[in-house]
């Protein structure tokens, strides 16, 4: 499928499709968080389906290992019409050109799809990341915010710049009260920072702040990594990013270096609540000092 830039604040996607698809059971693996909208946890991250009566949009697509195991999940669903990447990162466009190949129009944000289609360095795995087949790459690019409608459902799509990576995007059910954050959530432990694609500590500040303006105290939050969550959890998530990014950033403006910060440790009294997960203090810490002015 071309490539399609869209440059207007707004995209309206629409179709009329025709003929309901063949129902099925769920399958035991999604989790429903609202009517019509499933959560499935996969090896990697967690995917977001919505399905209305004719046709059914995901969120985010895991890696290539585990595009079998999304498959079967799918298999018996709604026919798959859109599948949304939040980011350019293997673990949630990974899936892309398995997904492609039903007949899904992959969308993304130009940065991220720039990022697929190029080797990329990724910094906090060292490592320079091939450029996924053309097949894989999304079709539809925003340059800003967007939305898709399907049948009666609307997806807000909200590009939140310089956060995670600099092509985030979060996708908001407003009807449903449930809202994927991608990778701009982590759910109870410390974030990454992708510094090498322009990711900052402030853009994700603000990331998690549009978020929690999004959200009341029933919205289930999707995060990319850790389970769902609710608006408390997410409230949690930026003040903990707040407080660490004070903390650094006073360090910082001392005329700390990096490494005198990391061994500093500025968060040595957070690392028991937030440090027990596979981001450890330091690259943490060290990804929020690269981000600071």
């Amino acid at each position: 499928m071309p490539l399609r830039r869209v440059s207007v604040v707004s995209l309206v996607l629409a179709l009329a499709l025709n003929g309901p698809a063949a129902a099925a059971e769920p399958t035991p693996a999604w989790v429903e968080l609202a009517p019509g909208l499933s959560a499935w946890s996969g090896p990697a991250t967690t995917v977001l389906l919505a399905e209305t009566e004719h046709g059914a949009l995901l969120v985010d697509s895991e890696t290539a290992k585990a595009a079998p195991a999304l498959g079967q999940a799918l298999a018996g669903r709604k026919p798959l019409r859109y599948v949304v990447n939040t980011h350019w990162h293997g673990d949630h466009a990974g899936g892309n050109e398995a997904l492609a190949a039903t007949g899904a129009t992959l969308i993304a944000h130009e940065n991220a799809r720039r990022r697929m289609a190029e080797p990329t360095f990724l910094k906090h795995h060292n490592r320079v990341i091939p450029p996924l087949p053309a097949a894989a790459l999304p079709g539809v690019t925003l340059a800003g915010d967007g939305r898709i409608r399907l049948d009666g459902l609307e997806a807000r799509l909200i590009h939140v710049p310089a956060a995670h990576t600099d092509g985030d995007l979060l996708v908001h059910f407003p009807a449903a009260n449930v809202l994927h954050m991608g990778d701009c959530y982590f759910n109870g432990f410390y974030p990454i920072i992708d510094t090498g694609v322009g990711g900052t500590v402030d853009g994700l500040i603000a990331a998690l702040d549009r978020g929690l303006a999004l959200s009341d105290p029933r919205t289930r939050i999707v995060a990319g990594h850790g389970p769902i969550g609710i608006r408390a959890d997410l409230k949690a998530a930026r003040d903990m990013l707040a407080e660490v990014r004070e903390r650094v950033a006073k360090l910082k403006r001392a005329g700390r270096t990096r490494e005198q910060v990391l061994a500093a440790a500025p968060t040595a009294d957070l690392d028991p609540v937030w440090g027990q997960n596979w981001v450890k203090p330091a690259q943490f810490v060290g990804s929020v000092y690269d981000s600071l002015p």
